[in-house]
């Protein structure tokens, strides 16, 4: 284990000096150093985490499994956040799994499992329960916490791991391309509006197809006092349809079928996807520079581990633009929206 280069207590400090206005360039340079050996260490963790659930997950075929270092715009985001400040060194997400799982008796069943791994954190794992206590944008899964306190780096790291099943991530993949198409910010819970009325009916409706019941239209109607939201719904599949329809095109040398390492890079406005294999040598420092080259903002840049090509399109469908089974759902069940 080796001395860490940034102690816990300055990568808190540079996440401040990031986002404050009254920092110079040359602070922000500095800070952003330190931000990203922060996410570079991650990643140890990250393959900890991926090896611990493959473990448990074993060859099961239909469940979905990848990791992520998060962007930065997407840390600066949650700094910035004046409802919900966050500090850089308690992230508990800087490093992230996702799994999609095909209902929610799998997803239980793979939670259990993860919960006998030495490094799931129990006590901050029940804080991100969010079948029994949904986000008030109505996002539904389970956060799994595993803590890693024996890395390299000399840090003690955090991993989160997004259980979903195949409904819940349709919803949360909805929720993601209708902010991208038309700017919103219904994933950080801005849902004060129609569109954010409609997204939660629908995550309803979900539900109830989860639990097997027969869907009872007038119990989720009821969920916004007389209100209709019909012809958001009918907005929002078609704004999504849009997005679904939108032609990314791939390069030649995404064609290998599997990496250590995916870069996907999405720019909406030019509707190009370019998806690069790396290994793990060069991932993170390719990711970080591709990310300052990034002056205007006009890339979606995410660094994703531990999947093939085809299984990244199922675990990021927002990234290729493939969300008909979500508008499917809401085409068949208008009546829940009226």
């Amino acid at each position: 284990m080796s001395r860490p280069a940034f102690s816990k207590m300055q990568v808190g400090r540079a996440g401040k000096v990031l986002i404050s206005p009254l920092s110079s360039s040359e602070g922000r340079a500095e800070a952003l150093v330190a931000v990203n050996y922060w996410r570079e260490i991650h990643a140890e963790a990250l393959q900890r985490a991926l090896e611990d659930i493959e473990r448990v997950c074993g060859t099961a075929s239909d469940i979905l499994i990848a990791g992520r270092i998060k962007k930065l715009a997407t840390i600066v985001d949650k700094l910035n956040r004046p409802r919900t400040p966050s500090d850089l060194q308690t992230m508990y997400d800087i490093a992230g799994c996702r799994l999609v799982v095909p209902d929610m008796a799998t997803l239980n069943q793979v939670h259990c499992e993860l919960a006998k791994i030495s490094a799931f954190d129990g006590p901050k794992t029940d804080r991100h329960d969010y079948i029994a206590r949904p986000r008030s944008s109505g996002y539904r899964g389970r956060h799994v916490i595993l803590r890693y306190d024996d890395l390299a780096c000399g840090h003690k790291l955090f991993v989160e791991v997004q259980l979903r099943t195949v409904l819940q991530h349709a919803w949360a993949t909805a929720v993601e391309m209708h902010d991208v198409a038309v700017k919103t910010r219904l994933k950080f819970n801005e849902i004060d509006n129609p569109i954010g009325r409609f997204f939660k009916k629908a995550a309803l409706l979900i539900v109830q197809m989860e639990e097997g019941d027969k869907i009872d239209a007038s119990v989720i109607r009821a969920h916004s006092e007389g209100k209709s939201e019909l012809s958001y719904a009918l907005q929002a599949a078609e704004t999504l349809k849009a997005a679904n329809d939108a032609v990314y095109f791939l390069p030649d040398d995404a064609n290998e079928d599997a990496a250590d390492y995916y870069l996907v890079d999405l720019v909406a406005d030019e509707q190009t996807l370019e998806l690069t294999p790396l290994d793990s040598i060069a991932a993170l420092s390719r990711y970080f520079e591709e990310e300052g080259a990034d002056r205007d903002g006009e890339r979606d840049l995410v660094l994703t581990k531990g999947s093939s090509k085809e299984k990244l399109a199922k675990l990021y469908p927002n990234y290729f633009g493939d969300i008909s089974d979500f508008v499917k759902l809401v085409e068949k069940n208008l009546d829940a929206f009226a």
